[in-house]
C-alpha cells in the first residue's frame, strides 16, 4: 500500500487530471461502477466497491455520469482509498437499484471483450495474442468498432457495444450475443495461443472468455490496482508500435477515439458464433442473502465513521 502521502501524489494527482475524468465517465456512462481500494478488510482482502448509500434508496448501484462523479467518488471513499476504476460490460437501461443489475432484460448493450491475463515481464506474449484476435475479427469483417486497453500485467481487446444492431439485439440478448462471439473467437484460436506461449515462454498467459452478468472491466486511463500504470487504450493499427511504455502514469500515451463504431458490422459474427455457441448459461443472478449484504454494508458505514487516514 502506497504511504499517505505517495497516494496523494500518484493516485489523486493522476484522478485530478481533465482528460482522466473525461474517459473514465465516458467510459462509464449507463455501466456499473466498481471501485478496487488500496485499503484491505478484515480477512486482509481489498474493498472492492459496487453500491453506495442513497438518500431513502437505501442501497444502489455505483455510477459514473460525468467527469465530476470521478473525484466525487474518489472524496466519498478517501478512507478506503480507492485507486481503480472498473464498469461493467453492460450497459443497463436502469440503475437505480440493486436488481436492475440482476437480470439480463435490464440490459441494453454489451461489450464483447478479450481478457488477455499475462505477467508485464511477458508484455510480447500478449500483444501477439492480441493481434490474433484483431486479426480474426477483420478477416469476419469487424475493424472499426476494435480497440485495444492496457490493463497493466495484460490487454483488453473490444468490441464496441454499438457494432450490433438494434435489429440483432431484439432478436439476441446483448450478453447473450457478446458472450457467444468471445467463446467462438477464443475456440478459433486456442491452438495460437498455445504456440504463442511457447514461443515466448509465457507460462502464465491465458485468454479466458469472462463475460457475465457481473463482469467488469477496467476504465481507460484508471490505473491499475497494484503497478503504478495506467489503463491506455490505442486502434489495432498502433497494435504493433504499442510498449509498455505508453501507460506512464506520468507520460502515457492513449487513444482517445477508442470509442469510434461502425453500427452493425459485428451483426453476422454474433449470428454464426450464437449458432455455434449458443446462450449465456445464467440468466438471473440470485439474490444474495440479506444478512451478508447487511454485515458488509454495516462494515463498510464504520469504516467510514470512524478510520482516519492513514
Amino acid at each position: 500500500m502506497l504511504s499517505s502521502s505517495n497516494y496523494e501524489s500518484i493516485v489523486v494527482a493522476h484522478y485530478n487530471r481533465k482528460e482522466v475524468q473525461e474517459e473514465i465517465a465516458k467510459f462509464s456512462k449507463g455501466r456499473w461502477v466498481a471501485l478496487h481500494c488500496e485499503t484491505h478488510d478484515t480477512k486482509g482482502r481489498p474493498y472492492l466497491l459496487r453500491y453506495q448509500r442513497a438518500l431513502r434508496k437505501g442501497r444502489v448501484p455505483l455510477t459514473i455520469n460525468n467527469p465530476e462523479d470521478v473525484l466525487t467518488l474518489l472524496r466519498r471513499f478517501e478512507k478506503l482509498r480507492p485507486r481503480t476504476f472498473y464498469a461493467s460490460v453492460s450497459v443497463y437501461k436502469e440503475l437505480a437499484y440493486p436488481e436492475h443489475v440482476r437480470s439480463m432484460d435490464n440490459i441494453v448493450f454489451c461489450l464483447p471483450t478479450w481478457d488477455i491475463d499475462n505477467v508485464i515481464e511477458k508484455w510480447e506474449a500478449t500483444i501477439a495474442a492480441a493481434k490474433e484476435i484483431v486479426n480474426f475479427l477483420s478477416n469476419e469483417g469487424v475493424s472499426e468498432s476494435v480497440f485495444l486497453n492496457w490493463s497493466g500485467n495484460g490487454a483488453h481487446v473490444h468490441i464496441h457495444h454499438r457494432a450490433f444492431s438494434t435489429e440483432l439485439l431484439r432478436k439476441i440478448n446483448p450478453l447473450d450475443a457478446a458472450y457467444a462471439v468471445v467463446e467462438y473467437v477464443i475456440g478459433k484460436l486456442r491452438p495460437r495461443y498455445v504456440e504463442i506461449a511457447e514461443k515466448h515462454e509465457a507460462r502464465k498467459l491465458s485468454i479466458e472468455n469472462e463475460m457475465d452478468l457481473q463482469r467488469v472491466f477496467t476504465c481507460p486511463l484508471s490505473l491499475h490496482r497494484s503497478l503504478n500504470l495506467a489503463a491506455v487504450c490505442f486502434s489495432p493499427n498502433m497494435i504493433s508500435e504499442f510498449t509498455p511504455e505508453w501507460a506512464s502514469v506520468e507520460r502515457y500515451r492513449h487513444w482517445n477515439k477508442w470509442d469510434t463504431f461502425e453500427i452493425g458490422e459485428a451483426d453476422h459474427l454474433a449470428e454464426k458464433a450464437h449458432q455455434v455457441v449458443g446462450a449465456y448459461p445464467l440468466r438471473k443472478l440470485p439474490k444474495p442473502p440479506k444478512a451478508k449484504r447487511k454485515s458488509t454494508a454495516e462494515m463498510i458505514t464504520k469504516w467510514l465513521k470512524t478510520e482516519t487516514v492513514r
